[in-house]
């Protein structure tokens, strides 16, 4: 195995993981990326998808996480050519992927919080930002423009037109 200089991999533990298993471990030399080619130009790809998304919808830096959960998960439903041009979530899941629940990254939408609402007669959405696909559920993470709490739901209205941080 070879990686950077990383202070993550000069551990005592990860050496011992890899003798146990029989697996040698080398280092790259320093300020030498392209020694490390194709983990590298993934990392690039990621960067730039999630500066892309940042940039478009005019998402301030706290949302970076956000932005790059999503980049990650487009990198994993669009083909490849390092595998033949299939998608990873092929190669991992054995059928191919849909794209009809993707939406915009960063647009105004509205997610229905009848189930959370204090009475019957309380608003049934709120104003709301896109921001992914969460990771442990099958839906759409929504942070409100008032409260500022994450929304997590599956029924969701979305505007891909209008930005709410974009002025």
């Amino acid at each position: 195995m070879q990686c950077d200089n990383g202070g993550e991999f000069l551990t005592s533990s990860l050496h011992d993981l890899f003798s146990r298993h029989g697996a040698s471990f080398r280092l790259s030399c320093p300020h030498t990326s392209p020694q490390n080619g194709k983990s590298e130009r993934l990392i690039r790809t990621t960067n730039d998808i999630l500066r892309v998304l940042l940039i478009h919808a005019k998402l301030p830096p706290p949302f970076l996480v956000e932005a790059l959960h999503t980049a990650t998960y487009i990198l994993n439903r669009r083909p490849c050519s390092a595998i033949n041009f299939v998608t990873p979530y092929f190669r991992l899941l054995g059928h191919h992927p849909t794209y009809d629940h993707m939406r915009v990254f960063g647009c105004l939408c509205f997610p229905n919080t009848v189930a959370t609402a204090p009475h019957k007669l309380a608003s049934r959405s709120s104003r709301c930002v896109f921001l992914g696909y969460p990771l442990e559920h099958k839906g759409y993470q929504c942070l409100d423009l008032n409260s500022r709490k994450v929304i997590i739901s599956r029924h969701v209205t979305f505007d891909e037109n209008i930005f709410p941080y974009v002025p």
